[in-house]
């Protein structure tokens, strides 16, 4: 993502009902790696990048930690609070005139609604953890050192960024969800973070949907170097 044709692509697939990638459960890496993410903090700030209407978000709520998320798509970030039940406000950001601000009535979760790229630290400050599902694997290649430059500059600095990439075989599909092997994580992170590589995992469902004979999950956590 981040080219304009590439944004109304996306906003285009949840105004026709079309989010394959959308899990109804939470991701089970992010049950699995949960306490390295939080690493005993009672409550932790977690940024969620192209958060779609992920269930993760209210499940992290409801455990005390507050969650932003940064939308594209007004459609997707409505269905996640209609469909979660939660009570929100909507309010304009500053400085940046086409974004708007959907904040739960408690103030546990916040999504903008606004370009990936046009927010910085200044508009969302830092956080102490990160689930990065579905967004890397998004963008556009040639845009993924810009990515990876700004998640660093989210990063508080004890925070642990959970990362989720897909490695499978280019020859039968190009993508999105983009193809992004241990080699060109380590390579996009090397200048920022530490990279520790937690797991390899098949998804029978992603195989199944995408018509590939190998389709894995590779699961990383990132720490400043």
């Amino acid at each position: 993502m981040a080219s304009e044709s590439t944004n109304k692509g996306w906003i285009n697939t949840w105004e026709e009902g079309r989010s394959p990638w959308h899990r109804p459960q939470v991701h089970p890496m992010l049950e699995k790696y949960l306490d390295k993410v939080i690493a005993g903090r009672h409550s932790c700030r977690i940024f969620f990048p192209l958060c779609g209407k992920a269930v993760d978000m209210k499940w992290l709520a409801d455990k005390g930690h507050t969650v932003v998320g940064v939308e594209l798509s007004g459609k997707g970030i409505k269905e996640f609070f209609q469909e979660q039940n939660v009570e929100y406000d909507v309010s304009p950001v500053e400085n940046l005139p086409d974004a708007e601000l959907y904040k739960s009535k408690d103030g546990k979760i916040l999504i903008y609604k606004a370009d990936l790229f046009a927010v910085s630290r200044d508009v969302l400050g830092t956080f102490g953890g990160m689930w990065d599902r579905g967004s890397l694997v998004a963008i556009d290649k040639e845009d993924r050192e810009r990515y990876v430059n700004l998640m660093a500059s989210l990063m508080a600095p004890d925070c642990n960024y959970l990362l989720s990439t897909f490695d499978y075989d280019m020859a039968v599909m190009k993508g999105p969800p983009h193809c992004i092997p241990d080699s060109e994580v380590r390579r996009l992170y090397a200048n920022s973070c530490h990279v520790d590589f937690m797991e390899k995992d098949e998804d029978p469902a992603e195989k199944t949907m995408l018509k590939q004979d190998r389709f894995d999950e590779l699961i990383y956590i990132l720490t400043i170097n």
